[in-house]
């Protein structure tokens, strides 16, 4: 593909911004053992009972497919955002975390504060997303910067087939039209083909600044899983025999599935944004 045709957009140790004014302090104990586990079971608690509200509404709303393909895509991304919203909530009250994002020149502008400290971005209605994949929970953060975007009900992931056997969640990402990948390239080209083909119908009741499409963040971890032991001999061993680097902190991405994704968006997404996640603590 033409350099032209795709920019991609890589993070760098440029302009850094901050959640949070104030410096990190050393974690301490807030609560007794008691108390952490009476919070954790009613987090638990509403965070279960959110995504049951929200699977209840998805049923309620699926007769829409037959009536109205628009307002179907339309209804389905607004309990799409309805969990963006919940996985926020769920990270602040039971995980608050200092986040500190960075960029580049080619995103200059597009990172900013509010007065009261917080992140809001400005990135592109359309886009392929890429990122490394440290830990399961990666995703969460993603889906949170994408809510910096307003663009929380539009993420679209690629992600296992055997996650929409998930009770409950595994029926929500279907209805949001999340990818699933059973790992075996005959079996998962035609189905990303035609899920990628829906990515780039033209709808009619579109509300994004190009109206021929409906906005779209597509989160792709080209890694194929997260880091571990395990995944990163087999890293090395495919990497020494393909003659390619071993790295330290990151596995080597696989690029059949995305190149494809990009093939398939042609002309339909101008730009690809490469974000790498860390964590403090962990090597």
């Amino acid at each position: 593909m033409d350099s032209a045709e795709v920019r991609q957009s890589k993070p760098s140790n440029g302009e850094l911004l901050k959640q949070s004014s104030k410096p990190p302090t050393e974690p301490r104990l807030k609560h007794g053992i008691t108390m952490q586990v009476l919070r954790s079971l009613l987090l638990a608690a509403w965070f279960n009972g959110c995504c049951i509200v929200i699977a209840v509404t998805q049923l309620v709303g699926s007769p829409l497919y037959l009536i109205n393909k628009d307002y179907y895509y339309s209804y389905m991304a607004y309990t799409k955002q309805c969990f963006g919203l919940v996985i926020t909530a769920l990270t602040e009250w039971g995980a608050p975390t200092l986040f500190r994002v960075s960029g580049d020149e080619s995103v200059r502008g597009q990172l900013h504060l509010s007065e009261d400290g917080i992140l809001q971005t400005s990135f592109p209605e359309r886009l392929v997303m890429i990122a490394n994949h440290q830990v399961y929970t990666d995703w969460i953060y993603l889906w949170w910067f994408a809510y910096t975007n307003v663009m929380h009900g539009r993420v679209y992931i690629i992600l296992k087939e055997s996650l929409k056997y998930i009770p409950v969640l595994g029926q929500g990402m279907m209805f949001y039209g999340f990818i699933f990948m059973a790992r075996k390239w005959q079996s998962d080209k035609p189905r990303l083909q035609y899920r990628l083909e829906k990515l780039k119908t033209r709808h009619s009741g579109s509300h994004s600044t190009n109206p021929q499409y409906d906005p779209m963040w597509l989160m792709i971890f080209p890694e194929g899983t997260n880091l571990s032991t395990n995944t990163k001999k087999r890293s090395d061993a495919y990497g020494a025999k393909q003659n390619l680097p071993s790295f330290k902190h990151v596995i080597l991405p696989r690029s059949t599935g995305l190149f494809f994704c990009l093939q398939q968006l042609r002309g339909t997404v101008e730009y690809v944004y490469d974000s790498t996640i860390a964590y403090e603590g962990p090597p």
